[in-house]
């Protein structure tokens, strides 16, 4: 039986979590006086912002997505993954613009350079968003939407355990506390340090979660993974 879903949040969850790496490295390399330029940071979040802006906008649109028998992936994928990627990818983009604006202005002594003032409105946005991605962590869990569908390769030996549920619900979770926390993380200590750690961490586990479907949905779409089909 053919089995239909939108497949690339492979590489939207690889995204995810290359941007929350990203965004310590980019605070540290601009609070540190050597001078160097930041535009290079910049055009990664636009690139980064661009690809989950464009697929999240694709998948949110995509209504209703086909439900796959027996399994809790797709029915509301297109809230639960293509809204928030829409919501963040987009945010990121103009994040990216503003970071090479920002720099180009202070290069040619217009203003100085100022990323607090340039990026704090937007990571204001980003904060509320991250009240929505803890609702949607506490509503999948509830509704049984992060279990494990049975006929994908690597998820399906965690079928039946709360393992995988609890790790989907603690990286919307964690994620959405990382995005309140970014509003402060550029002038307080302590929500820095926090905000660091949230997004490293939870970060990694989106790069994680994005390697491991790599494979898992080559097995899952568009036939089942114990039934392959040959080709010429």
């Amino acid at each position: 039986m053919l089995l239909q879903g939108i497949t690339y949040n492979t590489t939207m969850g690889l995204v995810v979590g290359i941007i929350m790496i990203l965004i310590p490295l980019f605070v540290r390399s601009a609070a540190t006086p050597h001078g160097r330029p930041i535009s290079g940071f910049g055009w990664a979040f636009v690139f980064l912002g661009a690809f989950l802006g464009v697929t999240g906008m694709h998948m949110t649109l995509t209504w209703p997505l086909e439900q796959i028998e027996d399994t809790f992936c797709c029915a509301v994928d297109n809230v639960t993954f293509g809204e928030p990627a829409a919501f963040y990818g987009l945010l990121t983009l103009i994040a990216g613009i503003a970071i090479i604006r920002a720099e180009e202005k202070a290069d040619q002594g217009l203003r100085p350079l100022d990323l607090v003032a340039t990026l704090r409105p937007l990571l204001y946005v980003a904060a509320v968003g991250g009240f929505g991605l803890i609702m949607f962590g506490i509503a999948g869990l509830h509704f049984g939407q992060w279990r494990p569908p049975d006929v994908e390769p690597i998820a399906r030996l965690l079928s039946g355990s709360m393992i995988e549920p609890l790790t989907v619900f603690a990286m919307y979770v964690g994620t959405g506390i990382a995005a309140l926390l970014s509003p402060f993380a550029l002038t307080n200590r302590l929500a820095g340090r926090a905000f660091t750690v949230f997004t490293w961490f939870f970060g990694m586990m989106w790069i994680f979660l994005g390697l491991t479907l790599f494979y898992g949905h080559v097995g899952f779409f568009p036939y089942p993974f114990n039934e392959p089909v040959m080709h010429p």
